[in-house]
């Protein structure tokens, strides 16, 4: 049986604020070999990590990450207070070019790059491709391009990124036309949307299952066929 690969959703995000450089540095003190992180673009078309559409919940700030130039955005909160309280209310939302230098001081690293909707929705397909391509040229061969933004996925495949993953939104989408010709090194789903019976076996991509912080349902999802597991608890699931 393949053993299991974890992935650090969004970094060491139990313990720190996800997208963060530092849950990404603590991610990969406690054996974190693959990591997950979401792009966006800033209003100057920037590259940052960052999840939500709206900087309210991570940064307690009005608008969204692509009304804000990198500038304002490199001096703005990433400290999760709802969840984390006040205990890292000096940590800052992260440009991509941190989380690249970092990877280039851990080449056994690879890193799975989410580019959010929202920022292709604004930006458009091309000018999100470009930018985030550019910004990892570095360390391409460390990083695949994930996305649930389907046509976006399409763009990268023609462009010839090395190494793409495509997340679904419904496991039954797996069998859509334009999901089928992406034909994806890596397959993304929710744990709650996975099939209740059979393994995975024949798919035609590596399945990464979010998200998860039990060892033992890991250990059952292996069974079935799941090679990755996406979780927020790295330290946890070793």
């Amino acid at each position: 049986m393949t053993s299991i690969k974890l992935v650090a959703h969004r970094g060491y995000q139990k313990l720190f604020p996800e997208n963060t450089l530092l849950a990404y540095v603590e991610a990969i003190k406690a054996g974190a070999r693959f990591i997950e992180t979401d792009i966006q673009l800033s209003a100057d078309e920037q590259p940052v990590l960052y999840h939500d559409r709206k900087l309210k919940r991570s940064s307690e700030l009005k608008g969204a990450i692509h009304n804000h130039s990198l500038d304002q955005l490199l001096l703005s909160p990433n400290h999760e207070p709802n969840r984390l309280g006040d205990a890292f209310l000096g940590q800052t939302i992260t440009p991509l070019s941190a989380l690249v230098t970092l990877l280039q001081t851990h080449p056994q690293v690879q890193a799975f790059i989410e580019v959010k909707s929202c920022t292709i929705d604004f930006h458009g397909i091309e000018k999100s491709y470009q930018r985030i391509s550019e910004a990892l040229t570095a360390v391409a061969s460390q990083c695949t391009l994930i996305s649930f933004h389907i046509p976006f996925m399409s763009y990268a495949k023609t462009a010839d990124w090395h190494s793409l993953g495509i997340a679904l939104r419904r496991w039954k989408d797996l069998n859509k036309e334009e999901v089928t010709a992406l034909a994806a090194d890596f397959i993304f789903a929710d744990i709650n949307d996975l099939p209740k019976k059979g393994d995975f076996n024949d798919l035609k991509g590596k399945l990464v299952v979010y998200e998860v912080d039990s060892p033992t349902i890991a250990c059952e999802l292996q069974q079935r066929g799941v090679e990755y597991i996406e979780t927020f608890a790295i330290g946890d699931m070793h």
